[in-house]
């Protein structure tokens, strides 16, 4: 069965609702293998008071810890996950993105950026982030951004400077 990006990107939004639901911010990821998810994981930093456990990074630490495999050139695209494509709500932080590079994932897909939430995180965008630290990850945007925002502007946390 081909799945598309929406239907996978759906399953996020089912994790970000997960993510919500237990007082976080709505953010939702899954990671997919040859059309199947591998791993899935929501935002539990704020119910886990651990300010690492942002959506992407909690999933790739269940992926790694279920698979008992890391990636050994911390290339992009290389290791046991060098086939998988991450899927998430809204763009992912600096410290998620270079997790995402090292871990050897060699696609991102994402759905709302933080330029349209009002995140604020300067100048910051994906594509400059991978700019700058010279990694090569396919990325696919754009894919149900307004229910990926709308998402994320569901929960209590206010966008914006605190």
């Amino acid at each position: 069965m081909v799945r598309d990006h929406e239907y996978f990107m759906t399953s996020a939004l089912d994790e970000a609702a997960k993510a919500r639901d237990k007082g976080n911010v709505a953010v939702g990821t899954v990671i997919v293998q040859k059309g199947e998810i591998l791993a899935r994981g929501h935002n539990e930093v704020d119910s886990s008071f651990d300010i690492t456990a942002d959506a992407e990074t909690g999933t790739i630490r269940k992926m790694i810890l279920s698979m008992r495999q890391l990636n050994p050139d911390s290339k992009t695209g290389a290791g046991p996950f060098g086939d998988c494509t991450l899927y998430t709500t809204v763009e992912p932080c600096p410290m998620c993105a270079w997790v995402i590079c090292i871990s050897g994932i060699s696609t991102l897909v994402l759905g709302a950026r933080h330029a349209q939430l009002g995140v604020p995180i300067g100048e910051y965008t994906i594509e400059k982030f991978l700019e700058m630290t010279g990694r090569k990850i396919k990325l696919i945007t754009g894919v149900l951004v307004e229910e990926c925002a709308a998402m994320r502007r569901s929960g209590r946390f206010t966008l914006g400077p605190r």
